[in-house]
Order: structure tokens, then C-alpha cells, then sequence
């Protein structure tokens, strides 16, 4: 199992009462004000966090049991925005890049996320902490993990 398959599997496998306070078990994903980046580096990093969610919502939904509700990863398809939304349950996580005047717009949506400034996860490694957020926000399921 991966690093973040037992992190999920902790998760999961710890009764809902014998885990410790929700911010240390799942802390909320690093985040940067939304700022405007060359459309080449904005695509770049899109990619690269899109094909890790891919991958992590993969290794999440191995560690869930079959009964479980399960990851959905959905892909967005705009004119001039590449975005996808990770959700579990009723809880959802947008990440967009948005490519206007030559320039790129990273942002990061979703329950529990609000911000008074537009703001964007700081790079790929905050994925997990967002995956694992959602599942423990949205109240996944626990029970034995083999």
C-alpha cells in the first residue's frame, strides 16, 4: 500500500469517536491566493494535479469498502477552463484553471474552502490533505480495513 492508502486506511478503519480532533487527522490542504501564471506553466500544473487526483482517488476508493460511498473524480469541459471536481457524498471540491489574456488562474472551490480572496492549492502535495478532508467531512464510513 501507498503512504496515502494507509493514510486513508487509518482513517477509515479508527471508529469516528477514537479519532483525534478532525484538523490533525485531516488539515486543510495548503492554499496561496490565486494569482496569474504564464498559460503554459497554468496548463502544466493543471495536468500535473489532475492526473494526481486521478491517482489518489483510485487509491482511496481501493481502501473503501464495497458498500461504501465512493470517490468520483469528474472532468469539466469549457472554453476556456480546465477543471475537475472531486466529490464524496454531499461534499464536492472544485480545481479550475482559468486561461484568459495570455495568462493562467488557478482556484480551488468547495465546501469548507471559502475564502475572501480567490485562492488555489499550492501545488500537487496539497492533494491529499483535500482528498482526505473531503472524506472525513463529508462523514465516510468506517469500519475494518483489511
Amino acid at each position: 500500500m501507498t503512504p496515502f492508502m494507509l493514510r486513508v486506511a487509518e482513517i477509515v478503519g479508527t471508529p469516528e469517536d477514537q479519532l483525534p480532533d478532525r484538523d490533525q487527522v485531516a488539515p486543510m490542504p495548503e492554499t496561496r491566493i490565486s494569482r496569474r501564471i504564464a498559460t503554459g506553466t497554468g496548463a502544466d500544473r493543471q495536468v500535473a494535479i489532475r492526473s494526481l487526483a486521478e491517482q489518489l482517488v483510485s487509491e482511496a476508493n481501493a481502501i473503501l469498502g464495497p458498500a461504501d460511498d465512493r470517490l468520483d473524480l469528474v472532468d469539466e469541459t469549457l472554453p476556456h477552463e480546465l477543471a475537475f471536481r472531486v466529490t464524496h457524498r454531499d461534499r464536492a471540491a472544485r480545481v479550475s484553471t482559468t486561461f484568459e489574456d495570455g495568462t493562467a488562474y488557478g482556484r480551488l472551490v468547495g465546501d469548507g474552502f471559502d475564502s475572501e480572496q480567490p485562492r488555489e492549492l499550492e501545488g500537487p502535495d496539497a492533494l491529499p490533505d483535500l482528498i482526505v478532508r473531503l472524506l472525513v467531512e463529508s462523514g465516510v464510513t468506517h469500519h475494518h480495513v483489511p
